[in-house]
């Protein structure tokens, strides 16, 4: 036991060590977390799996709860606004068209069901806001660019986790049932759940201001945020839901009450201050850091195979995203703006705890999908960062060139002309003797 938690000390002190070389570096913390996983697991044997026994189950509950709740609690509903055009297009279509795409690829090799296959297809299509974010920060792009990476990255994130957690209801029902009835039954555990998710909501944002009178009162938030998404499950519906649907109403409490609900109390319902955010915050890299060591015990390296169709993915992610990236943004966005767009695609904690999830509900097919997650995960941090770090630098302009033809290139900015030389300080004139 002691090791055990001299284990945990250890790894948070590395997550600091290794976020912070994010912020100066672009190498995403999430590398270096894997990699000391797969040394402790797979390679050294030093834990396994089977170590945690029930606790890595309730750890992946605890985690996703998380992920979930912050994801609701960062989106903005305003932003859906901003993204009519060109950046809600994007999203819409290259999510669509990576999860068919990886769906076809998948069920072609692995010969998994449909179901199966587009469950995968739905979480490769994500694109993890925490890797994008501090990468865009040290890119030099224009600021529509940036505007269209950010709102993707955050309605990808939902996108995933809806149609993933809806494949997955249906899936765990089995294919006795059919389609109209999965369909009806998985819309009833939705719906319930989002129900109950907004009248908890308002409920909580309603007494939000006496509960921080009470002593260690933040963590209460997160207490309640775990009835939510236990009751939901209780009732018939569906807690995962209902927990990413607490977290969307918390996040834009003010904006729902002005919009929605002008004849309540506008002064009894509070939103979250920033010392609560901020716990949160720490409890996410909290999960983080624990959940992607955790990951890379998990990865089996003798499935060589299915480490190589986690590359083929990757890469069949980027070479299908150049397309629509090509036809859905404006010409006005620059050859090399495009390609940047392109390469940032990274999967991310969402993807993974996704995929434990699965893997801890359907036995057979759930830890292929797992592995093969995983595998995704790894290799498409290690190329979006490559590729980025290159076309920062200037290189991969044949890939706007060949790709992105209708766009404009880059407008190449003169060297300023040398200034002049100070004239030197006229000759004294002769003296007259």
């Amino acid at each position: 036991m002691t090791y055990a938690i001299l284990f945990i000390g250890v790894l948070l002190f590395l997550g600091h060590i290794f976020s912070s070389l994010f912020e100066k570096t672009r190498l995403p913390d999430v590398l270096p977390l894997m990699i000391l996983g797969i040394v402790l697991g797979p390679v050294l044997k030093v834990v396994s799996p089977e170590s945690f026994g029930e606790a890595g189950q309730i750890f992946t509950t605890l985690a996703l709860i998380v992920v979930l709740f912050k994801s609701g609690l960062d989106f903005r509903i305003l932003s859906l606004r901003g993204a009519v055009g060109q950046g809600l297009l994007l999203t819409t279509v290259c999510f669509l068209l990576i999860t068919a795409v990886i769906a076809f690829i998948t069920q072609s090799i692995l010969g998994i069901p449909q179901i199966y296959a587009l469950i995968i297809g739905s979480i490769v299509a994500d694109n993890s806001t925490a890797i994008i974010t501090p990468m865009l920060a040290k890119l030099k792009i224009a600021k529509t660019t940036k505007t269209i990476l950010f709102l993707e990255a955050n309605l990808t994130g939902v996108y995933s986790i809806v149609l993933a957690l809806a494949l997955l209801s249906a899936a765990s029902r089995g294919g006795t049932v059919s389609a109209g009835m999965l369909a009806a039954d998985v819309l009833k555990s939705f719906g319930i759940g989002i129900v109950f998710a907004l009248a908890a909501g308002l409920f909580w944002m309603s007494i939000l201001n006496r509960v921080r009178r009470l002593e260690n009162a933040i963590s209460l938030t997160f207490a309640f945020v775990l009835l939510v998404y236990s009751l939901s499950g209780l009732i018939g519906g569906d807690g995962a839901i209902a927990t990413l649907a607490f977290g969307v109403v918390a996040g834009n409490i003010r904006l729902i009450k002005r919009l929605w609900l002008p004849k309540l109390d506008y002064r009894r319902l509070m939103s979250l201050n920033s010392g609560e955010k901020d716990f949160f915050e720490e409890i996410e890299f909290i999960f983080k850091t624990l959940f992607f060591v955790f990951m890379g015990i998990c990865l089996r390296l003798g499935r060589v195979d299915l480490l190589a169709i986690g590359l083929v993915l990757s890469l069949a992610k980027l070479v299908f995203r150049a397309p629509v990236v090509n036809y859905c943004v404006s010409r006005k966005i620059t050859r090399e703006d495009c390609s940047v767009i392109t390469a940032m695609c990274p999967n991310g904690l969402v993807s993974a705890v996704l995929a434990a999830m699965i893997a801890s509900q359907l036995p057979k097919e759930g830890a292929v999908i797992q592995d093969v997650i995983y595998a995704v995960i790894f290799f498409s941090v290690l190329i979006s960062n490559l590729m980025s770090f290159r076309i920062e630098k200037g290189g991969l302009k044949w890939l706007g060139k060949a790709m992105f033809a209708r766009h404009a290139a880059a407008p190449v900015l003169e060297a300023p002309a040398p200034e002049p030389e100070p004239a030197g300080e006229p000759a004294p004139a002769p003296e007259n003797k």
